[in-house]
């Protein structure tokens, strides 16, 4: 445990206190708004056909009393076989037409792994923004 001593600085050992969940709360903001916006660039990127791809993205906001936190997700049944493919051959439920594999298309996974790098400057502006020292990668 660690213990903090302060004589004669109760304001400052207020806002201490608050700190974390003032910068969560900031971040969370600032990420609800990143996610939104990546959502819709991937939902851009799909294919019309069916339309499902697009439609099932959903941007869902699960804000902590110290943390931030946003998770994107696709609904669609086949996103994840979209992005990543299918190497065995697809065949009709009846097991008689082969269908073939499905080469992987990545569109999720590359965008939200850029999204994640994109944040990293802005969660750090936030910080800085409260006087905090940022550094490293």
């Amino acid at each position: 445990m660690i213990k903090f001593t302060l004589g004669g600085v109760t304001v400052q050992q207020s806002k201490f206190k608050q700190l974390p969940s003032f910068l969560a709360a900031q971040a969370q903001a600032a990420l609800v708004a990143h996610a939104t916006t990546v959502a819709a660039a991937i939902a851009a990127a799909y294919p019309v056909r069916s339309g499902e791809l697009a439609a099932g993205m959903s941007v869902k906001s699960q804000p902590r009393k110290t943390k931030a936190r946003v998770v994107i997700h696709n609904r669609a049944r086949y996103a994840l076989i979209y992005d990543i493919g299918w190497r065995t051959p697809r065949t009709t439920k009846k097991g008689k037409a082969n269908r073939g594999t499905m080469p992987a298309r990545p569109t999720f996974i590359p965008r939200v792994m850029q999204a994640r790098i994109d944040l990293v400057p802005k969660i750090a502006a936030i910080m800085r923004a409260e006087g905090l020292t940022v550094s490293g990668g």
